[in-house]
C-alpha cells in the first residue's frame, strides 16, 4: 500500500485541510510541504508579515482514560529543538475525530505533561489547550471512515 493510501494518512490530510481552512479564515497565509511523504511540520502560517508559526496537526480522538491528548515524545523533542533553532513558535492542533472538538496548544505554554501508557507518548490535559472549534457531524462521519483505532472509543472522563 502506498503511503498516501493509508487510512491514517487520509485522515491526517483531512485534519490538515480542516486546520488550513480554519487558519485562512483567521487571515493567515498557509505554506505546506509539497513532498508527498511523512513530514513533521504540517503547516507554516503567517499573518501581517509579522507573525509566523509552525503547526503540527494531529487528527485523532482524545484518550479514553484521561481528558487529554498527546504526541510521540520524539516529535515533542523535535518541535522543541525546531523552536530553539529557528525561533518560531510551534502550535499543536488536535482534531478529535470522535467528538469533533478542535483544540490548539502553544507548545511554550504547555506543562511538562505526563506519560499516559509508556515513555513514548507525552500528553496534556485538554484544560491546558484552547477549544477553538467544533466540527459538524457530517465532518466527523467523514473522518470516522478512516479510523484505525483497534479498541472502542469510550472516554471515562469528560
Amino acid at each position: 500500500m502506498n503511503w498516501k493510501d493509508k487510512p491514517q494518512v487520509k485522515k491526517g490530510n483531512i485534519g490538515e485541510n480542516i486546520i488550513t481552512n480554519f487558519l485562512e479564515k483567521k487571515g493567515f497565509i498557509i505554506y505546506k510541504p509539497i513532498t508527498k511523504a511523512a513530514h513533521w511540520i504540517d503547516i507554516i502560517a503567517t499573518r501581517n508579515k509579522e507573525e509566523i508559526y509552525a503547526i503540527d496537526v494531529k487528527t485523532k480522538a482524545r484518550f479514553n482514560k484521561w481528558n487529554a491528548q498527546g504526541i510521540d515524545v520524539k516529535h515533542y523533542e523535535d518541535y522543541k529543538r525546531f523552536q530553539k533553532i529557528c525561533n518560531i513558535n510551534v502550535y499543536l492542533f488536535f482534531v478529535d475525530d470522535k467528538n469533533g472538538e478542535i483544540h490548539c496548544a502553544d507548545l511554550d505554554k504547555l506543562s511538562d505533561g505526563f506519560c499516559p501508557n509508556n515513555l513514548k507518548i507525552i500528553a496534556w490535559s485538554l484544560d491546558e489547550m484552547e477549544l477553538v472549534d467544533k466540527l459538524p457531524e457530517k465532518q466527523i462521519k467523514i473522518l470516522s471512515k478512516h479510523d484505525t483505532r483497534n479498541y472502542e472509543f469510550n472516554p471515562t472522563q469528560s
